[in-house]
């Protein structure tokens, strides 16, 4: 009979554990893509990447897929009418596609109507002292690119679970609207807004 020697402990090979199968984790970012269909641009795709980036990492959002779609006001009728049933164009449409807030993954698309906020952008003026430019860029006042990042600001927020359909998440709704409207430098522009109406 022979005898084995026994292994030093530090050099004993550990028993090797399986580890399970886990499912491949969701992509690590979010991928935003916006498209402006009217044929007058507003040279805006930037402003509303930048809306898009600060308003998601404000509510927690790390991942997903955004659509941002900007049309005129023929465009925006249709769609308002197939989806809803209203007749007109109306500023903002939101399209939940899957959004789970606790994941942190927004899964969307949101439509904005930019015939519509140049005609609400005209009875409007931004709050004094907000850091914005004065001067029109590419014809654009800045008033015009102000209302389209309320109504960006607007569809995300309905995404991230907001409602304005109770006075108190109206209420809600539109204070937080304006606070992230304030720290991109755009100023209060719905509460302004409803004070001239």
């Amino acid at each position: 009979m022979t005898s084995k020697r026994p292994r030093h402990p530090r050099t004993a090979a550990a028993p090797r554990r399986v580890q399970p199968a886990l499912p491949p984790a969701p992509s690590s970012r979010l991928q935003v893509r916006v498209a402006w269909r009217p044929l007058r641009s507003w040279r805006a795709v930037p402003l509303l990447e930048s809306v898009v980036r600060f308003v998601t990492a404000e509510e927690g959002f790390c991942a997903g897929e955004l659509s941002v779609v900007v049309l005129g006001r023929r465009a925006m009728a249709t769609l308002h009418e197939t989806s809803l049933a209203i007749a007109g164009a109306t500023d903002v449409l939101t399209f939940d596609l899957g959004t789970d807030r606790r994941a942190a993954w927004l899964e969307g698309e949101v439509y904005l109507c930019a015939d519509v906020a140049r005609e609400r952008s005209r009875s409007k003026r931004l709050t004094p002292g907000a850091a914005v430019r004065t001067v029109a860029v590419g014809g654009v006042r800045p008033e015009e690119r102000a209302e389209l990042a309320l109504y960006l600001v607007h569809g995300l927020l309905h995404l991230a679970g907001y409602e304005d359909y109770t006075p108190a998440g109206f209420a809600r709704m539109h204070a937080r609207e304006d606070e992230l409207l304030r720290r991109m430098g755009y100023g209060n522009v719905f509460r302004d807004g409803e004070r001239r109406r």
